[in-house]
């Protein structure tokens, strides 16, 4: 039996992510006969040559992968691991029959498990992935996403496992004291971020006199929606209080602007964007979130404020948060490092095992 990790869409920071914790820690923690194999779309085969601890195939594009997947699991005796997923070809792979529930296991990242697209054809689309996720030998995911899952299948096993999110081996910058009052909103310029529906919130409960901070880098070719972002943000910011970064940032450089907010703002109605709001709760900076973001639920498990968008939120009620995240055991968080290696931990004896 051989098992496979499948990296089915090109998503870099993520990927790289991954392949960084399986290289670098789990090779360590959790030792296996021979290196770990890895499937992973990308255009950039040259920058995964650093991972020697693994054994990587890489494909051009999600549809090469996908019938590499299918061909490989003629062979009943193969298994897959899909982290995060974004791959239709793999859902209906499952749907069909040609990829068996005891080969494949899942480890949620969130968009997949929504359904945010309008129209026939994603309402189709939605409802045929919807039965191929009932058809998976094991659910990994974070608390709130476990109980999304759980409503709709409630007989597919399911198991805690938090995404290896980055941290810095230093500290991250602590707020900085700024003259004006400085908001992180949204962590890409992905549409689920709600940009224009954030701005509009925080117009009406913090008012004009803040600074509002924007990373749009990723996902490239987004102009149009760049564009209609500034037009809300001129509307109701007409003295440029807001700030729209247009191009990616280096890591070290987004600590900083990290530092130099005061509040995380972050509208998407699904679970994502953890990286950001860890490396916000080590900095003791609190954040606001949509409720009906489920990440909620693993917020509130491990004592740590919850804002919420649809509240009445002022400068009393941000100092609050900031002073309960300040006097938490950030060692204690189930979502940090080396919480989270429990989870993979299970997760790995599951896979890996002989028999599922």
């Amino acid at each position: 039996m051989t098992l496979f990790h499948v990296l089915g869409s090109d998503i870099p920071h993520h990927n790289h992510t991954v392949l960084r914790f399986f290289n670098d820690v789990i090779s360590t923690e959790m030792p296996a006969d021979a290196p770990r194999q890895f499937m992973v779309v990308t255009r950039a085969p040259e920058t995964l040559q650093a991972y020697s601890a693994l054994h990587i195939e890489t494909f051009a594009n999600k549809r090469a992968l996908a019938q590499a997947v299918i061909a490989r699991a003629a062979n009943r005796a193969q298994r897959f691991f899909f982290h995060g997923q974004f791959n239709p070809s793999i859902w209906l792979a499952l749907l069909s029959g040609r990829l068996r529930r005891r080969q494949a296991f899942w480890h949620v990242w969130g968009a997949d498990l929504y359904e945010e697209g309008r129209g026939l054809k994603y309402q189709l689309f939605y409802l045929l992935r919807r039965w191929a996720q009932s058809r998976v030998s094991q659910v990994f995911a974070t608390r709130g996403d476990l109980h999304h899952f759980q409503q709709r299948h409630p007989r597919v096993p399911t198991s805690l496992l938090y995404f290896p999110t980055r941290m810095p081996d230093a500290a991250v910058p602590a707020a900085m004291e700024s003259a004006a009052f400085t908001i992180l909103l949204g962590n890409s310029g992905d549409r689920s971020n709600r940009h224009i529906a954030g701005l509009e919130a925080i117009r009406a409960q913090f008012g004009e006199q803040v600074k509002v901070v924007v990373p749009l880098g990723y996902p490239e070719n987004n102009h149009r929606y760049i564009d209609e972002i500034a037009a809300a943000a001129q509307r109701l910011f007409p003295a440029g209080q807001v700030t729209l970064l247009r191009d990616n940032i280096d890591f070290d450089v987004y600590l900083g602007l990290l530092s130099r907010c005061q509040l995380g703002y972050f509208m998407f109605e699904r679970q994502q964007g953890i990286g950001t709001l860890c490396l916000l709760i080590k900095a003791n900076i609190p954040f606001v979130l949509n409720r009906k973001n489920p990440f909620w639920r693993d917020l509130s498990e491990q004592g740590l404020p919850v804002l919420f968008s649809e509240d009445a939120l002022d400068a009393a009620s941000v100092a609050e948060a900031q002073r309960q995240l300040a006097q938490c055991d950030k060692s204690s968080i189930a979502f940090f490092a080396p919480g989270y290696l429990a989870g993979w931990r299970h997760a790995l004896s599951l896979s890996e095992g002989e028999s599922t």
